[in-house]
């Protein structure tokens, strides 16, 4: 890469971190424009570096929603940090690959050490645990169920599922991802079963007791529970530990889908209220939810190491026999650039004192939030203690009131659709940056998108 391109990349990254506050958070470009601009990359002619350096950027800059906005209210897509970026470039720079650690001792080890250290902050013993870094939390999930599913059904791997009808059970708020799994693992979308949540929107620890006990009776094999800390529309967090008391007594495998709500974990004034969590025989857990770093960087920690590597071990002629488990022989993964490397810059630069302040402020922007939004005659919908927020108002459409935020640029929010029926807007704090001014201006946009939508 030219000196001239490098700079010109430093320049710019530099200039946007400065310059993001004040430029909209979902800015316009039409797509015929957008489109126009792209046509002039034929593959054909050579271009030089340093030009598409700043085309590519301006681009990003005027056509991409910007969830490195401190007032980016959004879905868990987080603000970043340099520390983050550096690290990234570090890691496509010398590339190494990590699917083995002897392929890349060093970058293995920087990842095991990263994992290491969030292991006990979720407080599973050291010895047998395992993790690993995955893409993102729909990838992590997947590796608990086939977990779960290799304890439950040790001959699935070699034989398949003929002849067994395993099921698995989440609540009606839990990630959709567990939708595509139950296809993905040939275990058909109704062996999932949506168990009814609670008044707090928490999965009902009765119903889950009655659908296993039906499911039994009508000759299927449930094998797999999952708890979520932190659910994706309201951040609710399922009872981890009577979860845990019900498998144990069932038999059945426990997986924690904390992709966000593991942010919980980093602080000492959270954890609390994901206690419980430590006992799920496996976890999901994404970085990038939690942490100001470049997606993805999701986890996945397991108490049973050995099951997954029943789902995942592979004997290969043409990769080096090495005395050690391997990445891509407990993972869905093979090759594998260095997802966590970016991890660790960040927990070191900011130590555990600064990364828990940092979710501490967070938290207390999620206070004020509600705090703001009630005295501004909005009714508070949720009760989570994550930065989350979901509020509504009688008379006014949530779709266009988060339409006409959107639209008028200078925050983002979304609406959301409960399986109960409701239909609440939602605010979540992802940017470590977020002020009390930033969530004022949020709070008057939302007060006038909901004046205009009353006097449409």
């Amino acid at each position: 890469m030219s000196n001239a391109a490098l700079d010109a990349l430093c320049r710019r990254i530099e200039d946007w971190e400065r310059r993001v506050r004040d430029r909209p958070v979902s800015p316009r470009m039409s797509d015929e424009t957008l489109r126009a601009r792209l046509d002039r990359y034929d593959f054909v002619r050579p271009r030089a570096l340093e030009e598409m350096v700043v085309d590519i950027a301006d681009l990003l800059e005027q056509a991409n929603m910007h969830t490195t906005h401190p007032r980016y209210f959004g879905l868990f897509n987080p603000g970043v940090k340099r520390a983050g970026v550096v690290a990234d470039t570090l890691a496509a720079a010398y590339n190494p690959q990590v699917g083995a650690r002897w392929h890349a001792p060093a970058t293995g080890d920087i990842e095991q050490r990263t994992l290491d250290h969030l292991r006990k902050r979720i407080g599973y013993p050291a010895g047998e645990t395992s993790a690993s870094f995955t893409t993102g939390g729909s990838e992590a999930n997947l590796v608990g169920v086939l977990a779960g599913l290799s304890r439950a059904c040790p001959r699935h791997a070699d034989e398949g599922l003929a002849g067994i009808r395993p099921v698995f059970y989440a609540s009606d708020q839990a990630h959709d991802s567990f939708v595509k799994i139950a296809h993905i693992t040939g275990l058909g979308r109704r062996a999932f079963r949506r168990v009814r949540s609670d008044a707090r929107r928490r999965l009902d620890v009765e119903d889950l007791r009655r659908a296993i006990a039906r499911d039994r009776a009508a000759g299927l094999a449930p094998f797999l529970v999952v708890a979520t800390v932190g659910t994706t529309a309201s951040g609710a967090i399922d009872p981890a530990a009577e979860l845990a008391d019900v498998c144990r007594a069932e038999g059945l495998w426990l997986h924690a889908d904390a992709a966000w709500g593991g942010l919980a974990l980093l602080s000492d004034a959270l954890r609390p209220h994901v206690a419980g969590v430590e006992l799920a025989d496996s976890i999901t857990w994404d970085a990038h939810k939690s942490l100001p770093v470049p997606m993805g960087a999701g986890m996945f920690f397991s108490r049973w190491p050995r099951h997954a590597e029943a789902a995942f071990a592979v004997t290969t002629a043409y990769i080096p026999d090495h005395d050690e488990v391997a990445n891509y022989q407990r993972t869905i993964q093979w090759s594998r650039r260095s997802i966590g490397m970016k991890v660790f810059f960040t927990l070191a630069e900011l130590g555990q004192a600064g990364v828990a302040a940092m979710i501490d402020h967070q938290a207390a922007m999620g206070r004020l939030l509600r705090e703001e939004l009630a005295a501004a005659g909005w009714r508070v919908t949720n009760d989570s203690p994550l930065p989350l927020v979901c509020f509504a108002r009688d008379g006014v459409r949530a779709d266009a009131v988060a339409r006409a935020v959107c639209d008028e640029g200078v925050a983002w929010i979304s609406d959301v659709r409960l399986a109960d029926g409701n239909h609440w807007l939602r605010a979540c704090i992802t940017h470590h940056e977020t002020s009390p001014e930033d969530v004022r201006l949020m709070v008057a946009a939302a007060n006038r998108a909901a004046r205009a939508a009353r006097g449409a």
